[in-house]
């Protein structure tokens, strides 16, 4: 067999090289989209797209006239097992048997190219193309784009914006790595609620590892003419929250944490605890791995996260993890914010607007 990668810009430039090189009988052994290792000044990198591509080639078996003894006979039969596994494996591996052996069909696969392609997990993307191709054979409709992106909005879960309370403040706390934006998108989301719909708003800071974070948020409270308090623990915050028993809205920012901190959580949960109630948002940027998303849920998921905010959309490259995230651990997303404007660059998060990004 000869096997080959092929870079290029975008998948139908990869394969047309593929077809170039390896000819039409070219078997897609697999795909995958390549981020840009950093940044370039001045410009982005775009991500590429990965074809590993293979063509067969047979050598002829050649078998003697005479009559062959066992052990030659064995040795040929092997070799010929060997070559019918070989072409087995690779029509699975091909376009149509990649699409066939994930239960697919393969007029399906371009859109599961393209999914996968912007970050969604493979075997997730496999399944709603199931779905959907099951759903809408059983009613004999067209199984194209947009009954998976239909599908997927149903999905997602979004319950976005806080809901107040009818009697007393709500409490919500934003917890998340170091770097993610929590107290510029708690300026945000007080913001909303003091000046544009006229609710009385409180900021408490349970940071005061970083002074620079409170002095950020005290500016906000000023700018913004509602009350700034920091809180040292679990005493300082009961006191603050009974003192603004006839507030609609606390907003409680912590202190960003390694997800390594292991300890960090459980004394958050201590002060949390002492006050009850607490709404938790886990703040993540989308800029971040994965694996980091996953690590950081784990970390805070002794105290009971509620909801989970995704910010700096604008630095994004692809958004299928924030659907990964979501989906698998069922926790509803409530906002995005895509830049520094107070509060201009926050939205409520829609399952259209997830599906929007996923599919450019």
């Amino acid at each position: 067999m000869r096997i080959k990668k092929f870079t290029a810009n975008n998948y139908d430039t990869a394969l047309i090289e593929v077809k170039k090189a390896l000819g039409e009988d070219a078997l897609i052994l697999s795909t995958r989209s390549i981020k840009p290792p950093t940044l370039m000044a001045g410009r982005k990198e775009a991500t590429r797209v990965e074809i590993t591509a293979a063509v067969e080639y047979v050598a002829p078996i050649i078998v003697p006239s005479a009559k062959l003894s066992d052990e030659n006979e064995s040795s040929v039969l092997n070799e010929k097992g060997d070559v019918e596994l070989k072409s087995l494996i690779f029509n699975l591996l091909s376009q149509s048997g990649q699409a066939q052996s994930l239960g697919l069909q393969s007029h399906q696969f371009d859109t599961y190219s393209r999914m996968v392609e912007n970050g969604l997990d493979e075997k997730l993307a496999a399944k709603i193309l199931q779905k959907t191709l099951e759903h809408n054979t059983q009613k004999n409709i067209n199984c194209g784009k947009d009954p998976v992106m239909n599908l997927m909005k149903k999905v997602v879960p979004c319950k976005g914006e806080i809901d107040l309370k009818a009697d007393g403040p709500k409490i919500v706390a934003f917890v998340g790595p170091t770097g993610v934006g929590k107290t510029t998108t708690i300026a945000k989301i007080a913001a909303e609620y003091a000046l544009r719909r006229g609710q009385k708003v409180v900021l408490v800071s349970l940071d005061t590892y970083r002074l620079g974070a409170i002095d950020q948020l005290r500016v906000y409270g000023d700018i913004m003419e509602v009350p700034f308090e920091v809180a040292g623990g679990k005493e300082d915050l009961r006191r603050i929250v009974g003192s603004h028993s006839d507030k609609d809205l606390i907003l409680i920012d912590t202190t960003g944490r390694s997800h390594q901190d292991k300890d960090y959580s459980g004394q958050l949960k201590e002060i949390f605890d002492e006050v009850g109630g607490v709404e938790i948002h886990l703040v993540l940027s989308v800029t971040a791995q994965e694996k980091l998303f996953a690590a950081t849920y784990h970390q805070f998921s002794p105290i009971g996260v509620d909801r989970v905010l995704f910010t700096k959309l604008d630095e994004g490259l692809s958004f299928g993890s924030l659907f990964n995230f979501s989906v698998r651990n069922r926790l509803p997303i409530s906002y995005f914010t895509s830049g520094q404007r107070v509060p201009e660059d926050l939205e409520v998060a829609r399952p259209d607007r997830v599906i929007s990004l996923i599919f450019n």
